[in-house]
């Protein structure tokens, strides 16, 4: 039984966009659900509602709206983490999220787990537009899919039976919430369809028995070999199941999959885990069999230690911000020593082999411009542990303390990681190269004037997913970006830093902002690694 995530992790991302449909595979999911519509102008897009109102807050009937005007909309606009009482997941004098096209999206999508696709019956009831809507569905399937990999279900039962003579190996599951327990389970027979989308209560008792509806889909599955079998949603808000439910229906061949808004929720029953390490950084002692602390810079600013928590101080800068000469100035940048440029952090030793989820909880003594802090997964090792300070008490000694862009916020490429960037946000950064000038970053998510708060970084094959949450915005697991990174090892390393460094003013570029202190402590960061890796797929 796969676990499916419904429009995606959309408890934690704006459902049926990229970011909460990936998310949902890098936390285990066995199969994606999304939905597809028709656009006025002959578009499709992924969008549950036949209006825009739910998630973007203006009225918009897709079906009767081109996509250009879609686009200008913000689907992520009314999202709101669980818990949280104000809430912008994109800040709002920025773009917000557009809505995804169908084709564009599924050519975004991991390839090793089935697609489960709602053809919405508003793109083909009443609009006289269904052999077009089911032509360009089936077509934007076959070109980026197996089509026995996919499966369809709609309202509109004409819309599966189109879709079966376009693409005979294609599997349809029937559904109908409207008709009774019964009746449902009898669409199979009635349509020739591999399966059918219904409710848990259709098929589980409170008393975790299968229901008389359920005996009967387990029957027919039995007798007919179901391609698919049963496809379970939840009619709750929100709409996740229990492990009592997960347990109840796991031994159920006829079931395909049991429906979750949240992946986060019911990964830690539904995926096979093993804890590699929880360190609250506690005392001044630093286990280096595990821990290695370090300078990004070496420069008199910094001083990394561990004191209750893995401290990187970063003091006043005092020095010039401009070089003497054009030759200094480039001499900076060709070496990447920058006196100002400060920072530091802590790596974590150890590999981790395969797929995996890290935490850590931070805490800054400011934000702003031309400070930021980071957890990465990077390819190589982190340099030897450097002590905070020398015997003598002084804390630099020219030529005395190594450097190593391990410790480096976006340095060491390449990487995938979560960051709170400046007093802008949360955001994913990757970079699939081996140069700086290479970085990649993901737009900034929620409020980043936040001092603190917990990063959580997971990682699924080459897809890495980005999430925070704090005491200011989101006291729920909000995912800021995901990003495919093909040049990252099976084994990686983990690191935890933060940096200042010198930046120009917007409005004058010859200028900069002053180049202030700042403090960054990591604590209680932990690693888990999930042993079940892509096996829940492999029977798709």
């Amino acid at each position: 039984m796969r676990v499916l995530a419904h429009r995606g992790n959309r408890l934690h991302a704006p459902e049926n966009t990229k970011i909460a449909l990936v998310s949902a595979y890098t936390a285990g999911a066995g199969a994606l659900e999304l939905d597809v519509q028709l656009t006025k102008d002959g578009r499709l897009v992924v969008s549950h509602d036949p209006t825009t109102k739910r998630l973007a807050g203006e009225n918009h009937a897709i079906i009767e709206t081109d996509l250009a005007e879609l686009r200008k909309l913000d689907v992520g606009e009314t999202f709101k983490p669980r818990g949280a009482s104000e809430f912008h997941y994109r800040r709002p004098e920025k773009p917000g999220d557009q809505i995804e096209t169908f084709p564009h999206l599924l050519g975004e999508l991991p390839d090793e787990v089935p697609k489960v696709v709602e053809m919405k019956h508003d793109s083909s009831l009443e609009t006289g537009r269904r052999d077009e809507f089911v032509e360009k569905t089936c077509d934007a399937i076959a070109e980026r899919f197996k089509t026995g990999e996919v499966v369809l279900y709609s309202k509109d039962p004409e819309n599966l039976r189109l879709a079966r003579e376009r693409l005979p190996d294609v599997r349809i599951a029937a559904f109908d919430w409207e008709l009774s327990p019964d009746e449902q389970v009898g669409l199979i027979e009635r349509h020739e369809a591999d399966g059918v989308v219904i409710e848990l209560g259709a098929v589980l008792g409170v008393d975790g028995a299968l229901t008389d509806a359920g005996k009967r889909l387990e029957q027919l599955h039995a007798d007919r070999g179901l391609r698919v079998g049963a496809i379970v949603y939840l009619y709750r808000d929100p709409a996740v199941f229990t492990r009592e439910e997960y347990e109840a229906l796991q031994s159920h061949d006829f079931v395909w999959s049991l429906a979750t808004d949240s992946m986060l929720d019911v990964q830690p029953f539904v995926r096979q885990r093993q804890q590699l390490v929880s360190e609250s950084f506690a005392g001044t002692a630093t286990n280096t069999r595990q821990f290695s602390l370090g300078y990004a810079k070496a420069n008199p600013y910094a001083h990394v230690r561990q004191e209750d928590g893995v401290h990187v101080d970063i003091s006043e800068y005092h020095g010039k911000l401009k070089g003497d000469s054009e030759l200094e100035e480039g001499v900076w940048y060709a070496l990447r020593d920058w006196p100002f440029y400060s920072g530091g952090g802590v790596g974590y030793v150890d590999g981790i082999e395969g797929d995996f989820v890290a935490e850590v909880s931070y805490e800054a003594s400011r934000v702003g411009q031309a400070s930021t802090l980071e957890m990465a997964a990077i390819n190589v090792p982190p340099a030897a542990h450097r002590g905070p300070v020398r015997a003598d008490g002084s804390r630099f000694v020219p030529g005395e303390r190594d450097k190593s862009n391990f410790f480096d916020p976006h340095g060491a490429p390449p990487f995938a990681g979560v960051e709170h960037d400046e007093d802008d946000g949360y955001r994913i950064n990757s970079n699939s190269g081996t140069a700086y000038d290479n970085n990649w970053y993901g737009r900034p998510v929620g409020d980043g004037t936040a001092l603190s708060g917990r990063l959580r970084l997971e990682r699924r094959g080459p897809y890495f997913s980005a999430y925070y949450r704090n005491d200011n915005d989101a006291p729920d697991w909000v995912c800021v970006g995901v990003a495919r990174n093909d040049s990252l090892n099976e084994r990686v390393f983990l690191r935890c830093a933060g940096k200042r460094w010198r930046q120009e003013l917007e409005d004058d570029p010859t200028q900069y902002h002053p180049v202030v202190p700042v403090s960054f402590t990591f604590r209680d960061f932990e690693v888990t690694r999930f042993h079940d890796g892509r096996d829940d797929v492999a029977d798709a």
